[in-house]
């Protein structure tokens, strides 16, 4: 493991992140909320969702607020808990195009911490 982003390689990446980020782009709200432990928090463009059910309806409100297609861009692997994906979002969102950083804190094969940010 180590600390630097490199090339994203889903081979690479824990089970939980991929399975999330697979369910995401499916638009499978409840397979994307199932890779969350029950007292995970999201934090998300200045808020924070704190437990399944809230982390279910920012996931549902989040994919339906606008259109748009993800690309995965690369990851930094710090260990087996803290994984870091980078995340371009084009689609019809004021600017059109984010680069984002998706950190997730990982525990007992679920997500306990899931920080977005730019």
């Amino acid at each position: 493991m180590n600390g630097t982003f490199t090339d994203y390689d889903a081979d690479r990446l824990p089970r939980v992140v991929l399975s999330y980020l697979d369910a995401r782009d499916r638009k499978d709200h409840a397979e994307a909320a199932g890779t969350f432990a029950p007292d995970a928090t999201v934090l998300d463009d200045g808020h924070t969702y704190e437990g399944i059910d809230t982390i279910r309806a920012w996931i549902r409100n989040a994919s339906s607020e606008y259109t748009f297609t993800s690309t995965r861009l690369g990851q930094q692997i710090t260990d087996e808990e803290t994984v870091t994906v980078r995340i371009r979002l084009d689609g019809d969102f004021p600017g059109g195009t984010v680069v984002l950083r998706h950190q997730f804190q990982l525990g007992d094969d679920a997500i306990r911490r899931l920080t977005i940010a730019i």
